[in-house]
């Protein structure tokens, strides 16, 4: 399978983040995995949708902080559209992005609703993270 994660930025993730180790074993497992910055999408004249991905090299990794470098340093980056992948992990920050790239806080939510468009896999739901993109979702949770 070929899993993209959406996230905010590769040079401030962290070994110890779940992302990289859900992303480290999966292509430990076999899969193609790529990460994505929110900072990376562009709409073509065609009206498509595409990525520049960090794609990960196949083989096996024991230590998250070697993947993530090996990401960083090594990893090929090709320009993908969403329909090429199978699955998309939506895993940046909004909250991250705030002040310093307001733009970017739907960036990845709006990608991840393309996703679901063509048939992605799409995880974290893309509408449930709208919702919850400030703390006034918690006004829907039962008082008792």
């Amino acid at each position: 399978m070929k899993i993209g994660f959406v996230i905010n930025d590769l040079r401030t993730e962290y070994a110890a983040y779940t992302t990289t180790c859900l992303a480290m074993e999966a292509n430990n497992l076999g899969h193609e995995t790529c990460y994505i910055n929110v900072a990376d999408f562009e709409v073509c004249p065609d009206d498509s949708v595409r990525a520049r991905a960090f794609v990960a090299p196949p083989g096996r990794h024991r230590s998250a902080a070697r993947f993530l470098e090996i990401m960083r340093e090594e990893a090929a980056q090709v320009m993908i559209t969403v329909d090429e992948l199978d699955v998309l992990m939506l895993r940046n920050d909004p909250a991250q992005d705030v002040i310093d790239r307001p733009w970017a806080r739907l960036a990845g939510i709006n990608f991840g609703r393309l996703a679901m468009g063509h048939g992605v896999i799409t995880l974290n739901n893309p509408d449930s993270l709208a919702r919850g993109i400030n703390k006034m979702y918690s006004l829907a949770f039962p008082r008792h």
